[in-house]
């Protein structure tokens, strides 16, 4: 303990030697000599830009041998120990030697007039405990790469593809990777015209997203391996991962949907199918498991494999090992804890069949088919219509007459 203690304190005057040294000249070397090449705006952004940079490159250093016992509490007196000392030492340097006024000192501190010390006292308070490591065990959520986010994250999707690029990383045309989203993967391969949205983070050892792929805003995805096909399309608030092994694989087929607020757990693998359809609030879970197990209490690991063309609706939950046959349908609400043969309507807590393909599958004649197909269009017309766009013709009956 009183090796931390004495470690802690070393770092905080470290960092109070260093911050400004590199903070001062940085800072006047700017103003003397390349903020007369450049607009004010133009020219406070690229300043900030760059301090905030170095700012969290000497956080990162610093902590880059700190003791991994540290707790995130102890970072913030780390980080508050710092902003005493920076604010002290700042304030009579700028006043004493640099005889400026106590108005123009504090009114640097202020940010929301572009005050560049609010910036240093924000990253000097919560860079070390943002971006110290966590002891192991940590929950995922509570240790997001907030320093990846703060920096390259903000990049335009354009500078961030080619970043990403440059460490190896094989991306295809048309890709755009929204604000403060990051991919953390050591192998990573997107086809053309991907979107990834606002604010997801994807760490895999491999990373593979197939062409127009989507997924939206606040996706989070945390596991070994990653094989997503093309045109799929992930809906808000996902969250994939737990518990890695070598067997935590997230395989997900051509056309497939996975709908918001959705939670998979890849322990063992998962293997969705093509024109699959995982409806919201569902929960896949690969592994379940909790009280002792030598005292006889269950515990149950296994892969879920769910063929193509299943249907889930919301809030259906599936345990481990367990099969779902080709263009089953599953009962809002159910629980699955046995293989489900394909074709068939599974419903209930636990799940069980309550019709097979004879009986509730309907089979169409041509003429029923053209009607249904007219429906759907004059459907698809009312819909163009409502998205602005001239819907110059009237579907007739004799324009199904070749079909």
């Amino acid at each position: 303990m009183n090796n931390q203690k004495e470690r802690s304190r070393g770092y905080a005057v470290l960092a109070w030697l260093v911050v400004p040294i590199i903070t001062f000249p940085l800072e006047e070397g700017w103003r003397a000599f390349l903020s007369p090449l450049l607009s004010v705006g133009v020219s406070h952004t690229l300043r900030t830009l760059i301090l905030f940079i170095v700012l969290l490159l000497i956080i990162r250093f610093l902590f880059s041998r700190a003791l991994p016992e540290y707790q995130r509490g102890g970072m913030l007196v780390v980080g508050l120990l710092w902003v005493i000392l920076f604010v002290v030492f700042d304030t009579q340097y700028q006043w004493i030697l640099l005889s400026r006024g106590w108005l123009i000192v504090l009114a640097d501190y202020n940010l929301f007039i572009g005050g560049l010390r609010g910036l240093v006292f924000l990253l000097m308070l919560f860079g070390p405990f943002f971006l110290v490591r966590t002891p192991e065990g940590d929950p995922d959520l509570l240790s997001m790469p907030i320093g990846k986010m703060a920096t390259i994250g903000l990049l335009p999707s354009s500078l961030k593809v080619a970043y990403y690029r440059r460490r190896g990383a094989t991306i295809g045309e048309g890709v755009n990777i929204g604000p403060l989203s990051i991919l953390d993967c050591k192998k990573i391969v997107i086809g053309d015209h991907v979107d990834i949205g606002m604010a997801c983070i994807i760490r895999a050892n491999e990373l593979t997203i197939g062409k127009y792929s989507k997924m939206g805003m606040l996706v989070i995805i945390d596991t070994h391996k990653v094989l997503i096909g093309e045109e799929v399309t992930i809906q808000e608030q996902v969250y994939i991962g737990g518990l890695k092994t070598d067997k935590s694989i997230i395989e997900i087929g051509d056309l497939s949907m996975i709908f918001a607020q959705s939670v998979l757990n890849p322990t063992h693998q998962i293997r969705i199918g093509k024109r699959v359809g995982i409806g919201g609030s569902n929960f896949l879970f690969t592994h379940g498991t909790w009280q002792p197990i030598l005292e006889g209490f269950p515990a149950a690991f296994g892969p879920i494999t769910i063929e193509d063309g299943v249907w889930f609706p919301w809030r259906v939950f599936v345990l481990p090992n367990v099969h779902i046959g080709k263009e089953a349908t599953i009962g809002a609400g159910s629980v699955i804890n046995r293989d489900v043969p394909e074709r068939s309507l599974a419903a209930g807590v636990p799940a069980r069949v309550v019709r097979t393909d004879s009986e509730y599958i309907k089979r169409y004649t041509d003429e029923e088919k053209r009607e249904i197909l007219k429906d759907i269009l004059e459907e698809l017309a009312g819909y163009l219509r409502i998205e602005d766009w001239t819907v110059s013709k009237t579907v007739h009956e004799r324009d199904y007459s070749s079909l």
